[in-house]
C-alpha cells in the first residue's frame, strides 16, 4: 500500500498540467475567440478530466498507508476536501457543456472551469505541503 503513496505525488502532475493549461486555453479562446485555442483547451480540459480518475484512486488507496497523520491531519483534510470539490465542479461543467446548450450554459461552462482550475491549486498546494513539509511520501 505505500507504492500507492509514493506514486500519488509522482503521476498527478499529468491531469492538473491537463487541466491547468485547458482551463487557461479555452478561456482565453473563448474571450478572443480564437476557435483554435478553445478548442486545444477543451480537449485538455476533457483529458485532464478523464486522467484525474486514477490519479485520484491511488492518492486514496496511498491514504490508507499513512502512519501518524495526526501532525499534518489539517493538510490532508484540506487536500482531499479540494480534490472532491475539483472532481466535483469539473463533474459538473462536463455535464453543462454536453447538455445545456443555451448561450448562458456557455457562461456557466466557462465559470465553473474557472472555479475547477482554482480548486486545483488549492489541491496542489495542500498536496505539495504533503509532500515537501511533512515528507508524507518520502523513501524510508
Amino acid at each position: 500500500m505505500i507504492f500507492f503513496a509514493k506514486i500519488h505525488p509522482l503521476i498527478v502532475h499529468f491531469p492538473m498540467g491537463l487541466l491547468i493549461s485547458g482551463v487557461v486555453f479555452e478561456i482565453y479562446g473563448a474571450l478572443r475567440n480564437d476557435e483554435v485555442a478553445e478548442t486545444a483547451g477543451r480537449f485538455n480540459v476533457q483529458f485532464g478530466f478523464w486522467c484525474l480518475f486514477p490519479v485520484l484512486l491511488v492518492g486514496f488507496l496511498g491514504m490508507f498507508s499513512l502512519d501518524n497523520t495526526e501532525k499534518f491531519r489539517d493538510f490532508l483534510t484540506s487536500h482531499l476536501t479540494y480534490a472532491f470539490t475539483t472532481v466535483g465542479v469539473f463533474i459538473t461543467a462536463m455535464l453543462v457543456f454536453n447538455y445545456l446548450h443555451r448561450p448562458w450554459g456557455r457562461i456557466l461552462y466557462l465559470l465553473l472551469i474557472a472555479v475547477g482550475g482554482i480548486c486545483i491549486l488549492f489541491t496542489g498546494y495542500f498536496g505539495g505541503e504533503l509532500v515537501h513539509r511533512f515528507q508524507v511520501s518520502a523513501p524510508e
